[in-house]
């Protein structure tokens, strides 16, 4: 049987971050109400699926958007038909992200009570000023709090996300938000280096000369600070942005990283199964039109060609401290990572300053240095 992964897209915020791309629309009570119809509907329309209707789910992801927006009973509408429908393991994870200021103790307790196990809570920062700059909603004695009281509920597997390379951010700073995320003992921490994504209102700032967007050295130090000072408090370096307590590493995530087929429902949530890669409509008023009209919501799909999978296989196991085995790659493909590769290799054998890689045990990892150069790198094998 398939293990498989659940992902849901919530397309809610109360206001939109300067800096974010993702899909997501102002939250309005009718349109999540009718939100939820759809999404049902549209998991109904997986029930005879060849991959996901005799899957063994591992994980149930909601993202978005602001799932934490979402009260309890409207979770668990949503699970009710999710475990109706598919196939679940006895431990499943299921995570919602939840930014700091839609959180309570009392809405925690809730979440807890109906089988949210996993929380990812958005803080990006514990500097007001900086939250402020990424028009963030909360301040950081709310993002203090909502880790509290997500403990007090029960939590136990708690994740917290930050951002680096900020807009002003000093290096000093940044170790601060590190030490104060580690400060409130949390299973997971992610940290992202702040993407200055085409069309934001950052962006605009940036071009206009409001702000100024952080040097590669900036961005390169603070990568590497965050490595060291994580590493030293006992969390595991175990993709290039994530980092866990022994035994709490993202099962969701994992599934995209191998490769495993992964559903997505809602608005622009992508599906993955054997060779195929399919995503939905990245706007909600066409998703609820096509759903009403019995039509699946599909924005495109594709069909990977061999040279596709491998580079996805390549790309995303290089994300991952345990990086590629060579001997899987060749059992998977039937082709010498080596001997195919050779050119990338040499190039990386070949870059001025630190080693990028290194090849022992049968796996070809990426090192620190690697990681900091990770795109550059992947135009290199492909």
């Amino acid at each position: 049987m398939d293990k498989a992964g659940l992902y849901i897209h919530i397309p809610f915020c109360t206001q939109k971050c300067n800096y974010c791309d993702f899909y997501s629309i102002k939250t309005n009570s009718t349109l999540v109400k009718n939100f939820l119809d759809a999404a049902i509907k549209e998991l109904i329309s997986y029930s005879d699926h060849p991959i996901f209707s005799n899957a063994e789910f591992v994980s149930i992801y909601f993202g978005g958007g602001t799932p934490s927006l979402l009260t309890s009973n409207q979770i668990s509408r949503l699970l009710e038909q999710i475990k109706k429908q598919f196939h679940f393991t006895a431990n499943f994870e299921f995570t919602i992200e939840a930014n700091p200021e839609s959180l309570s103790l009392a809405k925690l307790k809730q979440y807890h009570k109906i089988g949210v196990n996993r929380l990812s809570i958005g803080i990006q920062s514990f500097n007001d000023s900086e939250l402020n700059r990424l028009s963030r909603l909360h301040d950081s004695n709310q993002a203090i709090k909502s880790v509290g009281w997500a403990q007090q509920a029960g939590f136990d597997n708690i994740s917290i996300d930050l951002i680096f390379a900020i807009p002003g951010q000093a290096q000093a700073q940044w170790e601060s938000n590190l030490l104060q995320a580690i400060e409130l003992n949390p299973q997971h921490i992610s940290t992202y280096c702040l993407t200055i994504a085409p069309g934001t209102p950052l962006e605009k700032k940036i071009i206009n000369g409001q702000e100024e967007k952080a040097s590669e050295e900036t961005e390169r130090k603070m990568y590497l600070s965050t490595i060291e000072i994580l590493s030293e408090y006992g969390f595991d370096f175990y993709e290039i942005s994530n980092f866990a307590k022994a035994g709490y590493e993202c099962r969701h995530n994992k599934m995209y990283w191998n490769l495993s087929p992964y559903l997505g429902i809602g608005p622009a949530a992508h599906s993955y199964w054997e060779n195929q890669r399919q995503w939905n409509v990245k706007s909600l008023a066409v998703y609820l039109n096509s759903l009403k009209n019995n039509k699946k919501p599909l924005g495109d799909k594709e069909n990977l060609s061999l040279e596709q999978k491998i580079l996805e296989y390549i790309f995303l196991h290089l994300r991952t401290s345990e990086g590629i085995d060579i001997r899987k790659f060749k059992q998977s493909f039937n082709i010498s990572f080596k001997n195919k590769y050779q050119h990338a290799i040499k190039k990386m054998n070949g870059y001025p300053g630190n080693k990028l890689f290194k090849l022992e045990r049968n796996h070809f990892r990426l090192t620190r240095e690697g990681f900091v150069l990770f795109d550059e790198i992947c135009s290199y094998f492909a």
